[in-house]
């Protein structure tokens, strides 16, 4: 794990306000996972959680922004009583890290990758610690105290390119980020996104012994939301194909799909389907074509 980003704080930013009125309203639910572990659904949609780790917390997401991450920080306190060492940043949209500034304010230290660490740091740059830094890294790392094991893993690229997902094993809890969604639609059109890895983050994830799930939003669930968002995901990628192999024009996507032989269900050709296959089909253009294999050159008879 390396350490960067660090934030320098201008001076009008010492003004900013971290204590809001009314930031109770910001957090709609909190719901105990296991023991020492809990989720929060925030008022934007967005999903967090912390967990007990020997004498301190950490926390996992922060909310879109600052009065939700103090509504976030008064549960923590409320429900472990222990200071937050930690906050874990599962990828850089402003849904999930806006609410940093006040959890750095309280000392905390945010975790995150290293392909998420710039624009992390343009976010987390309202936090009144000049000596605020990111803690990146590339692939994996772990957390250890008392009975808990912490595993974060970067799996690839996929709804962004610094997805990351928070194992507690003994637990059986994963936290997912927005790589998984509880019932509703993923949200493909991020700038970054990565369709075809997206499909095999989740086919790793399938593969974990887990029995509880934190999605990024919607409900806590187990495996099997992992397996709807891997199904979306993969439908997707494969309609956005069909679609290119044919040169379907953008005005006629939806009619294309409407055709009997596109497989899909009336009732799912809604608005966010067809954002969401445009987008794809714009990363697929972008990707880089598959390096071709080179041809083994034919063996030569012996006479």
């Amino acid at each position: 794990m390396r350490r960067g980003a660090r934030a320098l704080i201008p001076g009008f930013l010492l003004l900013f306000p971290l204590v809001l009125q009314g930031q109770s309203s910001k957090v709609t639910s909190v719901e105990k996972v296991s023991d020492g572990v809990w989720m929060a659904q925030t008022e934007q949609g967005s999903n967090a959680g912390w967990f007990l780790l020997g004498d301190m917390v950490i926390a996992v997401d922060a909310g879109g922004d600052v009065a939700t991450g103090n509504a976030l920080l008064e549960k923590i306190k409320e429900t472990a009583g222990k200071p937050v060492r930690y906050l874990i940043i599962t990828h850089a949209h402003g849904d999930h890290a806006g609410g940093a500034p006040p959890f750095l304010a309280a000392g905390a230290e945010i975790i995150c990758h290293e392909a998420a660490a710039p624009r992390l740091a343009a976010i987390t740059s309202a936090s009144l610690r000049p000596d605020a830094a990111l803690l990146s890294f590339s692939d994996r790392f772990a957390l250890f105290a008392s009975r808990r094991r912490v595993a974060v893993y970067f799996l690839g690229a996929a709804h962004t390119a610094g997805d990351i997902v928070v194992l507690l094993p003994e637990d059986k809890v994963l936290f997912t980020g927005d790589i998984v969604i509880g019932k509703r639609a993923p949200f493909m059109q991020s700038q970054d996104v990565d369709p075809k890895g997206w499909e095999n983050a989740l086919l790793r994830l399938g593969q974990l012994d887990v029995d509880k799930v934190v999605p990024g939003h919607g409900t806590l669930g187990d495996k099997q939301i992992i397996v709807e968002t891997f199904g979306y995901v993969k439908k997707v990628n494969e309609l956005a194909q069909m679609l290119i192999a044919e040169h379907v024009p953008d005005g006629l996507i939806e009619a294309r799909l409407r055709r009997p032989d596109a497989g899909v269900d009336e009732a799912a050709i809604t608005p966010e389907l067809l954002a969401n296959l445009r987008a794809v089909i714009r990363a697929d253009k972008k990707a880089p074509a598959p390096t071709p294999k080179p041809k083994k050159a034919p063996a030569r008879k012996k006479k």
